[in-house]
């Protein structure tokens, strides 16, 4: 009797530390899934901030040469684009984490700055507002960076 009693014991041991053993793998690969998840969903974020930052300084480069027509119509697609990168750091915004959520908000900051500036050389060309609107272009440009960096720095932690 002892020895069945013990086998039992033993069996119902061996049972207990494998299902033990079970609940541990599948939380452990529930939490690598969850990890993965999250980094594919803010990369997917951070892309399409980068592409319609990208989008904003590309539609903006050769907007000195224009004249005041045209740079109504230039002012009214940089809105357009303004609007997409605003949804895109609303996005960046929920995803996280903050040093990438700054260095978004910095480049919708400057963003809007760029409106300003293309709209006030569109209501006047003169020089003074044309130099005003290629320092904030360059200015913007140099904001892409620092974004990209923090990005790829939050997809390393993760």
């Amino acid at each position: 009797m002892t020895a069945i009693t013990a086998s039992s014991l033993a069996s119902w041991l061996t049972s207990r530390g494998n299902a033990h053993a079970a609940r541990i793998q599948v939380s452990g690969a529930s939490a690598a899934q969850r990890r993965e998840g999250i980094r594919q969903t803010r990369r997917a974020a951070y892309l399409d901030l980068i592409e319609h930052a990208q989008a904003v300084a590309d539609g903006l480069r050769g907007v000195s040469g224009l004249s005041t027509t045209e740079y109504e119509g230039a002012l009214a697609a940089h809105r357009d684009r303004h609007q997409r990168l605003r949804l895109a750091v609303t996005l960046i915004d929920l995803e996280g984490p903050s040093t990438v959520q700054v260095a978004a908000s910095n480049l919708l900051i400057m963003s809007g700055t760029l409106s300003t500036a293309l709209a006030a050389a569109a209501e006047n060309a003169s020089r003074e507002n044309r130099r005003e609107f290629q320092e904030t272009l360059r200015s913007y440009i140099r904001l892409i960076r620092p974004f990209v960096d923090a990005a790829a720095a939050a997809l390393d932690e993760t």
